[in-house]
């Protein structure tokens, strides 16, 4: 879905050069969480900013830094009590909606994790509201507009008296996705705008870019003049276009990597008859070492642990990152991050070494000492266009089939159970059945 995140690289190559737009008059589509505003508060302060947006959560926000009231009514049954939150006041309404979404994640209580955390927010609302309004008021008070709008954007422009800025919904019914629970459980004078259908969306680009302009967008144009591009691992580029005199720039995130220098096996080498399979925990900025030399640069990292670094006798050949309990909220399942294996011509199915490992009890007892819990499966996720992952093929079993909602890509869904061999006993299973 589309959310029209600023990230903290595109926020700051913006902060770097807001003065560009000191003293001038900015039109801001889409503000969102008005990260844009944020920015040229504090380093364009003498710039006049006229926001505008159609979602509730942005609309209320906007209200609430103009010091205006917004009627609400809740009339979602099962959240009625957030209506004396609502009428205390803007910034209380802007704190009790933000906690509210959190919340909705686990509404539905299909799961005893989400029926736990459901609870858990109820239990703890008063202590939470507290301080999320104390971090909404600090904000706020970081955020100065002059105008607030709550009209389509394809009508906000054009603006030829000032400067237009916006970054665009790219997924058509992104923001109606976001925050569909939050409309339907809250009555409020919603705006009239029409959906930004493909063809409505370049339309409103070429009105926006009728003047002076900055346009963030995911997808590379020839059309405009580009002066950025930020490059994350994993996540689609985000370009800037603005015929303002930007400095060029390519923004790329690096990794936090250690190279402890292990020896690894090499593509021809064939694993010692008698070599003991272990594995070895580290920090993931030694795996990130490793990433960086045997993965696509278009995989995103993440973050996680524990991580693991398998050897067969001296010689590294398979790396494996965990990542907390699974995705689907079952304590008893630990969900793998990340799982792979060096180059080898010597043996092709080198990978299922790795993962008939990381089934079996010896692995399971580390990560449950790790872990204080008992573990019954592993959880995992692969992208590609086949109908299955021969990797995991006959070892770990299919539980889900979907595509991602903003790439478009392909994702299977893989659950393993854990049993009760050692590792020793996977290694001659694998030897017998895959080590040609």
């Amino acid at each position: 879905m589309f959310i029209g995140a600023i990230n903290e690289k595109l926020r700051a190559f913006f902060a770097t050069h807001a003065h560009l737009l000191d003293g001038r008059d900015c039109y801001i589509g889409c503000s969102g969480n008005f990260s844009i505003e944020q920015v040229l508060t504090r380093q364009a302060p003498g710039a006049r900013l006229h926001s505008n947006d159609v979602s509730l959560y942005s609309c209320i926000l906007g209200a609430a830094l103009l010091g205006n009231p917004t009627p609400l009514r809740v009339v979602n049954e099962n959240v009625l009590w957030l209506q004396e939150y609502l009428d205390r006041g803007p910034a209380e309404s802007v704190a009790a909606l933000l906690l509210v979404m959190e919340a909705f994640k686990y509404e539905k209580q299909n799961s005893p994790h989400a029926k736990r955390m459901w609870e858990a927010y109820l239990a703890g609302w008063d202590t939470t509201f507290a301080k999320s309004l104390a971090k909404v008021q600090r904000g706020m008070s970081n955020v100065k507009i002059a105008e607030y709008t709550a009209v389509d954007v394809h009508d906000f422009y054009p603006r030829p008296d000032g400067v237009s800025i916006g970054f665009l919904p790219t997924y058509e019914g992104g923001y109606e996705k976001l925050f569909e629970r939050l409309e339907e459980s809250v009555e409020w004078p919603k705006p009239a705008y029409q959906m930004l259908t493909a063809e409505r969306r370049e339309e409103t680009v070429r009105r926006m870019t009728a003047g002076d302009f900055i346009l963030y967008d995911d997808r590379e144009r020839d059309d405009l003049p580009c002066v950025a591009k930020v490059d994350l691992f994993g996540k689609k580029s985000v370009f800037i276009f603005s015929n303002l005199p930007f400095p060029k720039g390519l923004i790329r995130r690096r990794l936090r990597e250690k190279d402890p220098r292990f020896d690894l096996l090499m593509p021809d080498e064939e694993i010692d008859p008698g070599a003991e399979v272990t594995f070895t925990e580290v920090e993931q900025a030694v795996i990130d070492h490793y990433r960086a030399m045997y993965l696509s640069k278009k995989i995103q990292p993440g973050s996680g642990g524990p991580c693991f670094l398998v050897f067969a006798g001296r010689k590294l050949f398979g790396f494996v990152i965990f990542q907390g309990y699974s995705k689907m909220g079952d304590r008893s399942s630990i969900y793998m991050l990340s799982d792979f294996v060096v180059p080898s011509t010597r043996y092709k199915r080198l990978a299922k070494l790795l993962v008939m490992a990381t089934l079996c009890g010896d692995v399971r007892r580390m990560l449950e000492e790790k872990s204080l819990n008992r573990l019954s499966s592993v959880y995992t996720t692969a992208f590609t266009e086949h109908p299955v992952s021969m990797k995991y093929r006959g070892v770990y079993e299919l539980a889900k089939r979907g595509k991602d909602e903003k790439t478009g890509k392909q994702f299977l869904n893989y659950q393993g159970k854990f049993n009760d061999m050692s590792l020793k006993e996977v290694v001659e299973i694998w030897r017998k059945k895959h080590k040609s």
